[in-house]
C-alpha cells in the first residue's frame, strides 16, 4: 500500500524505513524536509509496524512525501529495498528513523559528490552519537584519507544507515540490499559497493545518531554467521588473514555487545573470549566499553579504526556550519 501524488523526478530521493517508530518518525521526517535543498522526494517505509507509526504520517500534508507501507515485518534490508525501487531521484540518500539530519546535510553532500570524479558517486559524512540513556554526545568524523575498503572489511564505522547518499545508477552496478541480513545489511552493502567504487568523506558533522533500541540478540547472531559466510574469505583473499581475523573479531564483539545491552553479561564472555583469540586489540575495545558503562550507565560506542572522536557535553545539535 503506497500514498503520494506523481511528480516531476526530484533531485534527491529519501528512503526512510520505519518500525515502530511512532515515538521519532516525525523528528525524522521534519529533518528531511527541512533540508535547504528542497528538490526532494521522501519516501517512508512502514516495515509492518504495530504502533502509531502510520497515523503519524499521514498526518503529514507535504506534497514530497511518499508513503509505503509492508503488510508484514521484513527488515531494514528489504524496506530499504523497497524504498529504492520507488526512488526516483538522481540521488538516493537514507535515514534511519531513529535519527535526524542537519539542515544542510544534502547539500554538503551532494556538492561534494558533483565536485569528485564521476567514478565515486558515492558519500557519508561525519555523525554525532547521542546516547538517550544518559544524554551524551560525541561526535565521529571519519577520515577522508583512509583505506575504506579495508576498513570495511576489518569493521563497520560509516554509520551509513543515516549519513550515506549515492548516485542512483551505483545500485545497478553493486545491487540492493541483502534482505537475509536483519543486521548488518548497511555494512553488507558498503563492503559490496567499495570493492568498486570509490568513497567520498563530508568530514563535518551533519546526522545526529540516537542510540536507544536494545537489539534482538538472536537476530545479530543470524545475521552475524550469514554476514562472515559472504565476507570472511573475502577479506583474507584482498588483504590477508589479520584483516579476516579482525573482521571476525569484530563480529564477535557486535554479538558481545547486544548481549550487555539485554542485560546478559555472562553469556557475552565467551564472545569477548572468541574475539581476543581472533584480535587481542578488538577485545581491548569492548574492555573498554564495559568501564564506560559502568561509569556513564550506558554502552559507549567505541569504534577503532580511522577516526577523530570528541566527546561533547550535553548537546543535541552540531557546531553551526
Amino acid at each position: 500500500m503506497s500514498r503520494g501524488p506523481i511528480r516531476s523526478k526530484p533531485t534527491v530521493s529519501v528512503v526512510l524505513p520505519v518500525f515502530n517508530g511512532e515515538a521519532s518518525i516525525g523528528r525524522a521526517a521534519r529533518s528531511v524536509l527541512g533540508q535547504t535543498i528542497s528538490d526532494l522526494e521522501l519516501i517512508v517505509v512502514d516495515d509492518g509496524s504495530t504502533d502509531r507509526t502510520n497515523e503519524v504520517v499521514s498526518g503529514y500534508s507535504e506534497p514530497r512525501l511518499e508513503f509505503i507501507r509492508l503488510e508484514k515485518n521484513s527488515g531494514p534490508a528489504a524496506a530499504r529495498n523497497a524504498g529504492v525501487s520507488r526512488a526516483r531521484g538522481e540521488y538516493i540518500a537514507f535515514l534511519d528513523s531513529d535519527d535526524e539530519w542537519l539542515p544542510a546535510k544534502l547539500e554538503r553532500q551532494l556538492e561534494l559528490i558533483v565536485a569528485s570524479p564521476a567514478a565515486i558517486g558515492i558519500s557519508t559524512t561525519g555523525f554525532r552519537i547521542h546516547r538517550v540513556a544518559t544524554n551524551r554526545f560525541q561526535d565521529i568524523i571519519p577520515d577522508s584519507d583512509a583505506d575504506w575498503y579495508r576498513q570495511q572489511l576489518t569493521m563497520c564505522a560509516l554509520g551509513p544507515g543515516s549519513t550515506l547518499t549515492v548516485k542512483r545508477e551505483v545500485f545497478s552496478q553493486v545491487g540492493t540490499f541483502d534482505v537475509a541480513l536483519r543486521r548488518f545489511e548497511d555494512w553488507d552493502w558498503m563492503i559490496r559497493c567499495l570493492a568498486v567504487r570509490e568513497i567520498v568523506i563530508c568530514p563535518s558533522v551533519l546526522a545526529i545518531l540516537h542510540v536507544d533500541r536494545r537489539p534482538c540478540v538472536r537476530i545479530v547472531q543470524q545475521s552475524a554467521e550469514h554476514f562472515l559466510e559472504k565476507h570472511a574469505q573475502r577479506s583474507e583473499t584482498t588483504f590477508g588473514r589479520g584483516a579476516a581475523r579482525r573482521l571476525r573479531a569484530s563480529v564477535e564483539l557486535e554479538i558481545a555487545r547486544a548481549m550487555i545491552a539485554n542485560g546478559r553479561y555472562l553469556s557475552s564472555l565467551p564472545r569477548a573470549a572468541r574475539a581476543g583469540l581472533y584480535s587481542p586489540a578488538r577485545v581491548s575495545l569492548l574492555l573498554c566499553e564495559l568501564l564506560k558503562r559502568t561509569w556513564y550507565g550506558d554502552i559507549a560506542w567505541a569504534l577503532p579504526g580511522k577516526l577523530r572522536h570528541t566527546r561533547v557535553a550535553d548537546r543535541g545539535t552540531a557546531e553551526p556550519l
